[in-house]
């Protein structure tokens, strides 16, 4: 698993880096071996120095021979919203995993019964 981060309009420090990994490890540990990628972007969305609920964290993770999964948090502490992004994305790749798990589990069983596939029932000419 390769954790890419990427901020905007803030500087990336050590302790919010260190945060990230720990956080994500965390929230994504057993689905390890099935994520390829997780990029994740840290914006400031109104500028430096102003308030209200303007930090954002984007995250993107590939899984292999899926659509990437998107899951975006703003709030107004960077490190809250760091929490909740990585929370939301454990659960998310976790529905993911388990559809495709369960499509895995679908098409294995219409193999062993014998079932015809689209290219049985309709063979390119």
């Amino acid at each position: 698993m390769t954790l890419i981060v990427r901020s905007q309009n803030f500087p990336l420090t050590e302790a919010i880096h260190a945060h990230l990994e720990r956080r994500f490890t965390v929230a994504l540990k057993q689905f390890d071996d099935r994520i390829t990628r997780i990029t994740i972007f840290l914006k400031d969305l109104n500028g430096a120095g102003k308030g209200g609920e303007d930090k954002s964290v984007l995250v993107n993770i590939q899984l292999p021979s899926q659509a990437p999964v998107i899951v975006e948090t703003i709030s107004n502490d960077l490190y809250s919203a760091i929490n909740i992004a990585a929370r939301r994305t454990g659960r998310t790749v976790k529905r993911a995993v388990c559809r495709q798990q369960r499509f895995e589990q679908r098409e294995a069983r219409r193999q062993r019964i014998g079932g015809a596939t689209v290219n049985e029932l309709y063979p390119a000419s």
